[in-house]
């Protein structure tokens, strides 16, 4: 296939429309940029944006209906019926939802057919929280009736990532309609596609149980459409995935009604190679790491710091490994690395490895790119800078390799301005290399792996440092959208 030929399977984008109190509108207003196909850089569609003016007509819907507690006050059983619903509707659309993901985020076909795969289950596990968790417990006082109650906070709103778009959104919207809150989402600008079925399929199970429709409302538009949900003080739980400056934005817009926030925001995650580790398996496991989601993801490896002895033999291992994938269209079922997701996107990470190139590093790659004009960036490694240098999360098929005298100095050079989200150990000696894991700053720490589910049933994590605000648990996710309230009769014999 050329650079002017379509792919086989390619398909016509998804179109765009705003959800507003259970109506389908196009948006009225567009954004400057285009959704375009990552592979060719061929355009597909206008980015939308929807109106101020609807806007505010979903954050009235919403406020409306969290004040007439029409929802909140509904029985468990109804939203338990909503999210299976949801989670058979979004069963039954794993193709379309794999494909719009990969066409967004330039992911493998393969890869988001399998991320699609677990969109019910992850609906499903929201359902299983909410009944973990509850709306009441009754609290030890003798004979008196004391309770703690368990409340939706009121509207939430969800903004949603552009690298793992669907999935991310998906999770959020079915912990907060667990929880009780009408929904406002707001997708990425750049992946619209996989949330506009969400939006259907909701709005189906919604309709066919008679819900109110400010149940769920889908707007769309970018970092200005977003700054207009979180400023407004009708809104009270604002969960955010993306980067640094849109969390900031996302906080300061917040600031003065206090909304309840959790952000993720990613980070530069560190690596400690400890003298005993297995090079090969060590290099296997990052470069499967650092092209994952082709780098796209905020848990990934970046700087990576191995002793002195091992630093050669580490950085001709990982080239070989990354040597042997295969770069190409998101499409097709032979690649392992596909394009970055949009054109800005490309040239912020190239002028990133620029950056570190002209402050003495190298950068070295052992792949070959498709001629087909998209996104695509050949997985890299940096070399020669001493590690303070790399500073930033690279955010894409890029790591930096740093050498490193002790493990103690390595564990120092981990706590960097932009580590706190995750890391990753590896040595023989599991102890040894649990130990260190232990000691760095951020919220989970792999030892010899570089895989993206959690490591355990009941795992959780904290963002640390400027990682973000909240974290990540089985139970995190439908509580962060409930308020706890305790009633009860007094204790008349207190003595105060």
């Amino acid at each position: 296939m050329t650079a002017t030929e379509q792919h086989p399977r390619t398909r016509p984008p998804k179109a765009q429309l705003d959800l507003i109190e259970g109506s389908w509108s196009e948006p009225s207003e567009s954004l400057p940029g285009s959704l375009d196909d990552p592979n060719t850089g061929t355009p597909r569609q206008a980015q939308a944006a929807t109106a101020e003016k609807e806007v505010d007509h979903a954050l009235s819907a919403a406020a409306g209906l969290n004040a007439a507690g029409t929802w909140a006050s509904v029985p468990l059983d109804v939203r338990v019926r909503l999210l299976d619903e949801v989670a058979h509707g979004l069963a039954g659309r794993v193709d379309e939802l794999a494909y719009e993901d990969a066409m967004a985020t330039g992911n493998p076909l393969r890869v988001t057919t399998r991320l699609a795969s677990y969109l019910a289950p992850r609906v499903t596990a929201a359902r299983d929280q909410l009944l973990q968790v509850g709306e009441s417990t009754r609290l030890p006082a003798g004979e008196r009736e004391v309770r703690l109650l368990r409340r939706p906070l009121g509207p939430a709103v969800i903004l949603a990532p552009w690298n793992a778009p669907t999935f991310v959104a998906v999770a959020k919207v079915a912990s907060a309609l667990a929880a009780g809150c009408p929904v406002i989402l707001k997708p990425s600008e750049w992946a619209p596609g996989g949330c506009q079925i969400l939006a259907e399929v909701i709005s189906e199970a919604a309709n066919a149980l008679e819900l109110p429709p400010a149940v769920f409302q889908l707007v769309h538009g970018g970092a200005a459409v977003g700054a207009y949900l979180a400023s407004d003080p009708r809104v009270r739980a604002i969960s955010f995935t993306g980067g640094a400056a849109g969390g900031r934005a996302v906080a300061t817009a917040a600031a003065p009604h206090f909304a309840v926030l959790q952000l993720e925001l990613g980070g530069h995650n560190p690596v400690v190679i400890h003298p005993d580790a297995d090079i090969a398996a060590t290099a296997s496991a990052l470069a499967e790491g650092m092209t994952k989601l082709n780098g796209q993801w905020c848990e990934a490896p970046g700087k990576i710091l191995v002793p002195e002895s091992l630093h050669d033999e580490l950085v001709d291992a990982l080239l070989d490994q990354l040597g042997a994938l295969h770069v190409g269209h998101c499409l097709d079922d032979t690649t392992d690395v596909g394009p970055l997701a949009y054109s800005a996107h490309r040239a912020r990470l190239q002028h990133q490895v620029a950056e570190l190139v002209d402050r003495g590093g190298k950068a070295l790659t052992n792949s070959q790119l498709p001629e087909l004009g998209g996104w695509f960036f050949a997985p890299t490694v940096i070399v020669g800078l001493p590690a303070e240098q790399s500073e930033h999360e690279l955010f894409g098929p890029a790591v930096s390799v740093h050498r490193i005298s002790s493990v103690e100095k390595a564990i120092r050079a981990a706590d960097g301005p932009e580590t706190g989200l995750a890391g990753f150990v590896f040595g023989r000696d599991l102890q040894a290399a649990l130990d260190t894991a232990a000691r760095l700053p951020a919220g989970e720490i792999r030892v010899n792996g570089c895989k993206l589910a959690d490591l355990a049933e009941g795992s959780e994590q904290s963002f640390w440092n400027n990682a973000g605000i909240g974290g990540h648990g089985p139970t995190d996710m439908v509580r962060f959208f409930q308020g706890r309230r305790t009633i009860g009769v007094d204790d008349q014999a207190l003595p105060i």
